[in-house]
C-alpha cells in the first residue's frame, strides 16, 4: 500500500450512475467535496440540518455546475445529528428515496459545542459520533446492496488531528456525566477541556470507521478516516472562539483561516480522494487514518496514509465503541 499519493480533481473518474450522500455539505469542505462530485456526473444529496442553508448551498453547486456545463443531480436531505431518534428516522426516509447508495461521507462535524439543560450526552461526542452512528448503521442493508453489485462502495468518517489531543482510550464517563460548570458563562479556561472533549469525538470517529472496515471489507466496502487539514471557510469552532476568546480573537483567527489555513477545495481533496479515486481498492486502502500531504508553503501536494502508534491498533477499543453506541441507540429509541 502506498503511503504517499498523488491526486486532483482531474483524477476523479466519471461518476454517472452513483449516487452519494454528505452530511453536513452546506459549507466548508463539505459543499467542495458535493461539487467534486456532481461535476463528475454523481447523483449528490447534501444531508444538511438547516433547509435553507442547504437550498443556498444548491444553488451555489448548480450555478457552479452550470458554468462547467454538467447537468448533475443535486437534493437536500434533512438531517439532524444531534438527536439521535431523527438522524436514524432521516436515514429511514433515505433509503425510500433511492435503490443504491455507493458514496457516503460523514463529513458534519461541531467544535466547542456546550452542554445545555436539554443535553444526556455531551454535545459534540452526540453530533460527531453518536448521531452519525445511528444514521450510517441504518443505511447498511442498501450499502450492502450496493456492494453486492459494484463490490466498491466507498464510506469516508472524517475525522481530525486533534484525536491526539486525548487518550487512545475512550471516556465513557465523560459522555454521559454532565460537568459540573456546564452551566457556567464560557471563558479561555475552559479551551483545553473542550478540545479534549473535541478530539476524544474525533478518536470515535476513527475507532467507527476501523470498526466499520473490519465488519464490511469483505463485502466490497472500503472506510477510511481522513484528517482534512487546517483548512479555511469551514466555520468550524469560529462561534465558540467568540464566545471564549472574545470578538478581537475571533477576527485574529478568521484572519489566520484567510491567509494561512488551506483552501476549501483542497481540503476535501483527501475525503474525495478516498471517495472516488481507483487506486482505493488497487492499493488496499482500508481503515487507514490519511491527512494531507503539504509542501513548505503549506500548498497541498496529495494525501498521505499514515501509520497510527499500536494504541491505535486495539480492536477490542473498536469493538466496545460500537457496542457501546448500539446500547445508547436503542436506549434512546425506546423513549
Amino acid at each position: 500500500m502506498a503511503s504517499t499519493l498523488n491526486f486532483s480533481a482531474k483524477d476523479i473518474p466519471d461518476l454517472t450512475g452513483k449516487v452519494a450522500l454528505i452530511t453536513g455539505a452546506n459549507v466548508g469542505i463539505g459543499l467542495e467535496t458535493a461539487y467534486f462530485l456532481a461535476s463528475h456526473n454523481a447523483t449528490v444529496h447534501l444531508a444538511c440540518r438547516s433547509e435553507p442553508r442547504a437550498l443556498a448551498a444548491i444553488d451555489i453547486l448548480q450555478s457552479r455546475l452550470k458554468a462547467a456545463k454538467v447537468d448533475a443531480k443535486v437534493y437536500y436531505h434533512n438531517l439532524d445529528l444531534g438527536s439521535i431518534k431523527t438522524a436514524k428516522s432521516s436515514a429511514e426516509d433515505f433509503l425510500t428515496k433511492e435503490n443504491r447508495l455507493d458514496i457516503l461521507i460523514a463529513n458534519a462535524g461541531v467544535l466547542g459545542n456546550q452542554w445545555t439543560p436539554e443535553w444526556e450526552y455531551e454535545p459534540m461526542f452526540l453530533t460527531n459520533h453518536l448521531g452519525h452512528f445511528a444514521f450510517v448503521t441504518t443505511l447498511l442493508p442498501l450499502i450492502e446492496k450496493t456492494a453486492d453489485i459494484t463490490h466498491d462502495v466507498r464510506i469516508v468518517c472524517t475525522t481530525s488531528k486533534a484525536l491526539f489531543m486525548t487518550s487512545p482510550t475512550i471516556d465513557y464517563d465523560s459522555i454521559t456525566d454532565r460537568p459540573k460548570d456546564a452551566d457556567e458563562p464560557r471563558h479561555i479556561g475552559q479551551f483545553a477541556t473542550s478540545m479534549k472533549v473535541y478530539g476524544q469525538s474525533k478518536l470515535a470517529n476513527l475507532y467507527f470507521a476501523k470498526e466499520l472496515d473490519r465488519r464490511y471489507r469483505a463485502k466490497g466496502v472500503w472506510v477510511n478516516a481522513p484528517h482534512p487539514g487546517w483548512v479555511g471557510g469551514t466555520e468550524l469552532g469560529l462561534h465558540e472562539a467568540f464566545d471564549m476568546f472574545g470578538f478581537i480573537t475571533k477576527r485574529i483567527v478568521e484572519f489566520l483561516h484567510t491567509w494561512f489555513a488551506m483552501k476549501t477545495a483542497d481540503g476535501a481533496a483527501t475525503q474525495t480522494y478516498l471517495a472516488t479515486s481507483p487506486k482505493v481498492p488497487e492499493y488496499g486502502i482500508h481503515g487507514q487514518y490519511l491527512m494531507p500531504r503539504n509542501n513548505w508553503l503549506w500548498r497541498y501536494q496529495g494525501p498521505q496514509v499514515v501509520k497510527l502508534d499500536a494504541a491505535y491498533q486495539n480492536e477490542e477499543e473498536w469493538s466496545k465503541l460500537w457496542q457501546w453506541s448500539e446500547e445508547v441507540v436503542k436506549k434512546e429509541l425506546a423513549k
